[in-house]
């Protein structure tokens, strides 16, 4: 267990913040390179440049002279609220961006001073830009790696003044990302690519069942084979160490190895249905959310609507297998793995091999994916495990497809059962809210009614299942919420957009059906329950421009809407189909967003092109089910993510309204399920309450 508090989706800590100062995050040498030590990994969305565009904008640097870099040991200068060194959250700008401009002000205003005493002139007469500090009155000019040594031992200012508007010229615009060039060229080093002298290589025999450990393991079994040279035993399994992976990946398939018996040896996909649906019938539930006098409401005179909904659990298949390097000898251990849990690495390795903390080293490599999944130390523990069984040696081992689907983590599955009380005045009067399925938030050490008294709720809140019904923004008077929960043995992790990606879904799919109850248009409907939430209204109006809303769709076209607030961010999107033999056939997806300013809008927009197409295919066909214990899945054969000739157009609009910074990796998920079922129901009348679409022959 990983302990998270309450406040780890953005709610202030009691903590305060370190001070931090320019040395977290800048290094300026004598040549005037400037390398930027950057608290959060880079799995490709952009997040690096967005942080370097905020520094050097600020520092007046030469953006040319950027280098980036990541420290290789957790500390506090580089956690976040919540007291973990983590890329998660779509905190990566949203939140480094005050301490990072602040840091380069601070060192911008020690380059002047150093530069004002070396040219005895004063302070407000220089300016910085390019890299240098600049005397326009004399033109003279001095770089930063002249100044670097004596800037660096001034004091640093608490209070620098940051640059106004006018002067911020680099956020705002598009750029081209710092890490194309390395990648189009095929520089850049994932955890799969990297190289160490007399590197061996790792590959895993996993236990079948999620909960079940090793019962027995004969490691003679594997002796003798090709290039095998060692077996390490790990949680769950073993490692097989040997010459290439391929060896090893034989060995290990071969390897006799047995494993206990478990109560869940037996569980199956249609269990785990069996479980949720009764939890929905649950009287003993406590409630999470209680708003105005719900009894009350439904007593009276209106029109009651009902629906049940219900998502299965879905894998991350990160494109980029999962995989570690290891060097791990008596006094020091390094790593080089593509991680979005820095403390969590820490934290595992403390725990299951006793490393302590300053004996530990992660090289952090860009990342073939994350989206969450990468957040866990496992991969780690295996990689310092099979270098223990070599004395020392590096050891690089990889998953195989196979065993990250059928042996990771996952989003889980939930149900819903939503009730509605539709006044006279053809607005949601009253509305009844059940949540089934298990607390992933337990796993990370949330206390669920510590989270509920800390924001003023009832009891019983884990943000990991009810973000985005508890801090609903639907003007509803009367509101129950709760949460049936339903423990399973099996690992969860959180999946891009975590609970919103499904209680968008419940939500926005649940308000269409209202609307259609009440015979209204769904955006007129919407707006009305948003009278007073003008950055949704904001979204909602820009996405109904873009497709053009108030006109009829064109000839074959039917459409959806929907709007979600997630990570800071607000996000509407309008989905148009066309049906094909009664299937439907996503033609193009409108997106409009409000993530506060845009620092990269390129990147803003790729970001939400990707949110969509991942979306899209979990609501059209992937899942994970499970047999006899086991997962059914195992590659991209049986978990057809979506394919390159199947992406509609996406268009995306930023809207700025002037608001805080929001995140941008996320956002883009939640609203896709719902517009796309509720443009289903648009055209051929018929309401799809679960996901994905392929369960029900259409997809």
């Amino acid at each position: 267990m990983i302990p998270i508090p309450f406040d780890a989706f953005g709610q202030s800590s009691p903590t305060p913040p370190p001070a931090r100062t320019p040395a977290s995050f800048l290094r300026i040498g004598t040549d005037g390179r400037i390398t930027l030590l950057l608290p959060t990994c880079e799995m490709g969305q952009g997040t690096h440049t967005g942080q370097a565009q905020i520094i050097a904008e600020e520092l007046g640097a030469d953006w040319s002279s950027i280098e980036i870099d990541m420290p290789k040991q957790p500390h506090s200068d580089y956690r976040l609220p919540f007291g973990q060194m983590r890329s998660v959250g779509s905190f990566g700008i949203r939140f480094w961006h005050d301490p990072m401009r602040r840091a380069a002000a601070q060192a911008r205003e020690m380059l002047t001073e150093a530069a004002a005493r070396r040219l005895g002139v004063e302070t407000a007469s220089l300016t910085v830009r390019d890299g240098f500090v600049i005397h326009a009155a004399s033109r003279r000019r001095l770089g930063f790696g002249e100044l670097a040594v004596a800037a660096m031992a001034l004091p640093v200012p608490p209070n620098p003044a940051l640059r106004p508007a006018a002067e911020r010229t680099l956020t705002g615009r598009t750029v081209q990302r710092l890490d194309t060039a390395a990648k189009i060229t095929g520089n850049a080093v994932f955890a799969i690519d990297v190289k160490r002298p007399g590197m061996l290589h790792g590959a895993v025999r996993l236990a079948p069942v999620h909960s079940a450990q090793v019962a027995r393991l004969n490691e003679a079994s594997v002796r003798g084979l090709p290039g095998v040279v060692a077996v390490a035993r790990v949680p769950n399994g073993a490692v097989v160490i040997a010459d290439t992976w391929w060896q090893a990946k034989q060995a290990a398939d071969k390897l006799d190895i047995q494993f206990t018996a478990t109560a869940a040896d037996t569980l199956s996909s249609a269990e785990i249905d069996r479980r949720l649906r009764s939890a929905l019938d649950r009287t003993d539930v406590p409630v999470s959310l209680a708003r105005g006098d719900v009894e009350r409401a439904f007593a009276g005179r209106g029109r009651v609507v009902e629906a049940e909904y219900a998502v299965p659990m879905l894998a991350h298949v990160c494109m980029e297998p999962i995989t570690c390097t290891a060097e791990a000898t008596a006094g020091r251990t390094e790593l080089w793995i593509g991680t979005q849990g820095h403390d969590t690495v820490r934290m595992v390795l403390e725990r299951t091999l006793q490393i302590p903390a300053e004996q530990l080293f992660i090289n952090t490599t860009f990342l073939g994916g994350g989206f969450g999944r990468r957040t866990h130390g496992e991969i780690a523990v295996h990689a310092v495990a099979a270098s223990r069984a070599v004395g020392g040696r590096p050891v690089k081992v990889a998953w195989a497809r196979e065993d990250d689907i059928q042996q990771g983590q996952y989003r889980q599955a939930m149900m819903a059962r939503f009730r509605a009380m539709l006044g006279e005045d053809g607005r949601i009067a009253a509305l009844r809210m059940r949540i089934a399925g298990p607390q992933m938030g337990r796993a990370y050490g949330v206390d669920p009614d510590a989270v509920a008294r800390a924001r003023g709720y009832v009891a019983n809140v884990d943000p990991f299942s009810l973000s985005g019904l508890i801090d609903m923004h639907y003007g509803i008077p009367h509101v129950v919420l709760d949460h049936a929960v339903v423990d399973l043995p099996i690992l969860f992790c959180p999946w891009r957009s975590i609970a919103n990606s499904f209680t968008g879904f419940f939500l926005e799919s649940f308000v269409d059906e209202c609307a259609a109850a009440m015979g209204q248009d769904p955006l007129a409907f919407r707006r009305a329950h948003l009278a007073d939430k003008p950055r949704m209204l904001a979204v909602l109006d820009r996405v109904a421009e873009m497709a053009d809303w108030q006109r009829p769709a064109r000839p074959g076209i039917t459409r959806g809407l929907a709007v979600v607030e997630s990570y800071g961010s607000y996000v509407a999107e309008v989905v148009e189909i066309s049906l094909a033999a009664g299937r439907p056939k996503v033609e193009r997806v409108h997106v409009a967003v409000d993530c506060g300013r845009a620092i990269n809008p390129g990147q803003v927009q790729t970001q939400m092109q990707g949110a969509v197409i991942e979306a899209l295919g979990a609501a059209m066909r992937v899942k994970i089910t499970v047999a006899d214990g086991r997962t059914e899945q195992s590659n991209f054969h049986d978990y057809p993510i979506l394919r390159i000739g199947e992406v509609p157009r996406i268009d995306v609009a930023i809207v700025e309204t002037g608001s805080p910074l929001g995140g941008v990796g996320e956002p883009g998920v939640p609203p896709l399920a719902p517009a796309l079922m509720n443009a289903l129901h648009a055209a051929a009348g018929r309401r799809i309450r679960s996901t994905p679409l392929a369960d029900h022959g259409l997809a």
